[in-house]
């Protein structure tokens, strides 16, 4: 191989690498984290909140009420979708809500998800949660939400169908 080939290849490679760099990373990511305007609140969630089916009806202090609701039946490896819906004024000052999905003692990777407004104001996204290899099925949706009264946090623990 030349001289001329060898540096050709190399730097085919180096492109390739920066491209596949940008292309992995979403370049909104890429900047300066927003700063959060105050102390992250957590959201009381009642004993009785069941967040598959018919849903649970939290209360964010001082924006409103919410609903949060996933299917009656969630099974690993399948995808559900989760809905977020705000009730009254409180669409008025949501704005950015997530979920991450955590197992407590346990690493289940990356299992966090941007939920997208949708046109008659409810938050929507489709999930798929991983299988655990020890046959845990308990796990906990940690819904963030941003609010022009700050950001709060709700940690709704769940349990998922075996297959």
């Amino acid at each position: 191989m030349s001289m001329n080939q060898a540096r050709w290849l190399v730097g085919t490679f180096v492109v390739l690498a920066v491209l596949s760099f940008i292309w992995g990373h979403n370049p909104a990511h890429l900047g300066k984290p927003q700063a959060v305007s105050g102390a992250v609140q957590s959201i009381p969630v009642p004993k009785d909140c069941a967040l598959k089916g018919e849903g649970c009806t939290l209360s964010l202090p001082e924006v409103g009420r919410i609903t949060v609701q996933a299917p009656a039946v969630i099974k690993p490896l399948q995808k559900f979708t989760l809905s977020v819906s705000p009730l009254g004024e409180t669409a008025k000052s949501l704005g950015a809500v997530s979920v991450d999905f955590q197992m407590v003692g346990m690493d289940m990777g990356i299992n966090q998800y941007p939920l997208e407004r949708q046109a008659d104001g409810q938050y929507r996204q489709a999930i798929i949660l991983p299988v655990c290899t020890s046959t845990r099925t308990d796990w906990v949706a940690i819904l963030s939400l941003n609010s022009t009264r700050g950001d709060f946090v709700a940690k709704i623990p769940f349990v998922v169908d075996r297959r």
